[in-house]
């Protein structure tokens, strides 16, 4: 089983680069799962921003794994350009049964990440791909207007992701199997009716604790934090730089940068 995570650093306001730092927590619970079912499953990340304008990219992007994930962004409301960009390239894509789901990072819990999850959705789907979400949560993590300090993530919607991600695995055995499943389900804690035993804050902390100071080291030590994540997934998890795309210009000016007068802090 191969499955692919696709996201889009930065994104539009500031340099944290949260869309980048929530899918490595993704991949993270995608293989910690299958190491729980001794599962032989490969998750991949990959920049998806460089063929967001060539079709062939795209197509070869989402035809290559077993289960896509995309982690988007929020612009404003909504979706961000460039992730409409990428998926306005799937035309006459053919991904008839393949399980796919998607994520967001965002400003605020009301600030546009379940319209950008939408779009993403009914994109996928109009290329034949079975979507799917964790139970009917749609996965959205807050990153500011929150009690905590702006960028950090919540261990509550961490371990939202960290279901999601556990989701993918019982959506996978459930395809040829119902019964293998909800076997699985079982196994990993992936419950529809979770919110008749969510989590207390003990729980919280054992289940997804851990999982959410690692998403949130990168903000005060990024290049030991991305060391890290790098020798715990076996890749180069540093976040990458955009400056070089043809079209970086048209990324809009981050919030910091507009705050400070200063110029542009690539972010995410």
């Amino acid at each position: 089983m191969t499955v692919r995570v696709l996201h889009f650093s930065p994104g539009t306001a500031t340099d944290r680069h949260d869309s980048h730092r929530a899918a490595l927590g993704f991949v993270h619970g995608v293989v910690s799962a299958a190491a729980e079912l001794a599962l032989d499953a490969v998750c991949r990340l990959d920049w998806a921003l460089p063929a967001i304008d060539e079709a062939p990219r795209v197509h070869a992007l989402l035809e290559g794994a077993d289960l896509v994930a995309i982690a988007t962004p929020v612009h404003g409301q909504g979706s961000p350009w460039f992730v409409r960009k990428f998926l306005e390239q799937t035309r006459g894509l053919q991904l008839w049964g393949m399980p796919a789901t998607a994520f967001a990072t965002s400003g605020g819990t009301h600030t546009g990440g379940e319209m950008a999850l939408l779009d993403t959705f009914r994109s996928l789907q109009g290329c034949g791909a079975c979507t799917f979400t964790f139970a009917q949560k749609l996965t959205v993590l807050p990153v500011q207007q929150r009690l905590r300090p702006d960028g950090e993530f919540d261990p509550v919607d961490v371990w939202f992701l960290r279901q999601l991600a556990r989701t993918c695995l019982v959506q996978w055995a459930a395809r040829s199997d119902r019964a293998a499943g909800r076997s699985v389900a079982r196994r990993l804690g992936v419950d529809t009716a979770y919110y008749l035993d969510f989590p207390d804050a003990a729980r919280l902390e054992a289940e997804a604790g851990a999982l959410c100071r690692w998403m949130n080291e990168p903000l005060s030590d990024p290049a030991g934090a991305y060391g890290r994540w790098s020798h715990r997934l076996g890749f180069d998890a540093r976040p990458p730089e955009p400056q070089g795309l043809p079209f970086a210009g048209l990324f809009p000016v981050p919030q910091a940068a507009r705050h400070q007068g200063g110029e542009a802090n690539w972010g995410s």
